[in-house]
């Protein structure tokens, strides 16, 4: 096993203002393994589901392992509702249990990569934790812990917030996290204030998504860096959906192939990114790139 990511997926009903969407497969985790396992990494997930979408994530999800999967009396049940403003709101209806250490299976644990995906905490932190004294790589998405795909958003102004985020830090290889998690975690500071603070408190390294603005990150003692976004084949027909989470698997793929060239792993997940924006649908199989539609990308150019 190359990557194991844990989280737990969603039942996922989608409501724009003028039309409604599934249920879906969805969170973070299912996007992230499905493309990992496309561009050709073996991939575990870690995960509760029921046997109401028992048959979705199978199907969905054959290229991936699923030997961390346990099922429960239900599947996470959210709806995600997109408003007119920026920030689009999260409501759960039913939710899987926390997961725990424990719930990693035996032949996961030589993995050196770990992606932590929450969808609203559920990730116990003391899986941080334990993996970071067996020196795995940790990364870690801050989407669940307080950002968009969160109920509840505990900024750093908070004391829970702070607590939380500060420990993460200080366990995680990589933090990830998009513009938009940070508007709730760091209110009303900039960017780059924000990857200092996570820098300060032990991150190795912090990566920002930015959507058509592509993605800047920066390493302990070393320059904010910045990359553009490629441009998608049909600009005006865009599927933004899930395009942060395959930036996120692109990433991890290409830290594989290449451990320290943070450089080429955000080009390549930023080259990822773009090539499911042509695509319609959600989190299936047929959406997502394979490692040499995406290197084709970057050596093609048509970046922003």
């Amino acid at each position: 096993m190359e990557v194991v990511v844990v989280g737990n997926m969603v039942k996922e009903t989608i409501f724009y203002p003028d039309k409604t969407v599934g249920p879906v497969l969805g969170s973070p985790c299912a996007y992230t393994s499905l493309a990992l396992a496309r561009m050709g990494k073996k991939v575990g997930v870690v995960t509760y589901y029921g046997n109401d979408f028992k048959a979705e994530i199978d199907k969905e999800l054959r290229l991936v392992d699923r030997t961390g999967c346990r099922e429960y009396l239900h599947t996470t049940e959210n709806h995600l509702i997109y408003q007119d403003e920026e920030k689009n709101r999260v409501e759960y209806f039913k939710v899987a249990p926390v997961i725990s250490s424990d719930l990693i299976p035996g032949e996961y644990k030589n993995a050196p990569v770990f992606f932590i995906s929450p969808m609203h905490f559920e990730v116990d932190v003391e899986v941080c934790r334990m993996l970071s004294g067996q020196k795995k790589t940790i990364i870690v998405d801050l989407g669940g812990y307080g950002g968009t795909t969160s109920y509840y958003h505990f900024s750093v102004a908070t004391a829970r917030g702070s607590k939380l985020i500060d420990t993460l830090c200080r366990y995680a290889s990589i933090i990830k996290a998009s513009r938009d998690d940070l508007r709730y975690l760091f209110p009303d500071n900039d960017i780059e204030s924000c990857i200092s603070y996570l820098l300060d408190k032990g991150a190795d390294c912090a990566v920002v998504t930015m959507g058509i603005e592509g993605a800047v990150y920066q390493k302990q003692g070393g320059p904010l860096k910045s990359f553009p976004c490629y441009r998608a084949e049909r600009e005006e027909e865009k599927n933004l959906t899930g395009a942060g989470d395959v930036f996120t698997a692109g990433m991890i793929a290409a830290l594989c192939e290449k451990p320290s060239d943070m450089d080429y792993a955000v080009r390549y997940g930023n080259s990822a990114a773009s090539l499911i924006l042509d695509v319609r649908g959600g989190c299936v199989e047929k959406r997502m790139p394979t490692d040499g539609m995406i290197k084709m990308k970057m050596e093609g150019g048509g970046q922003r």
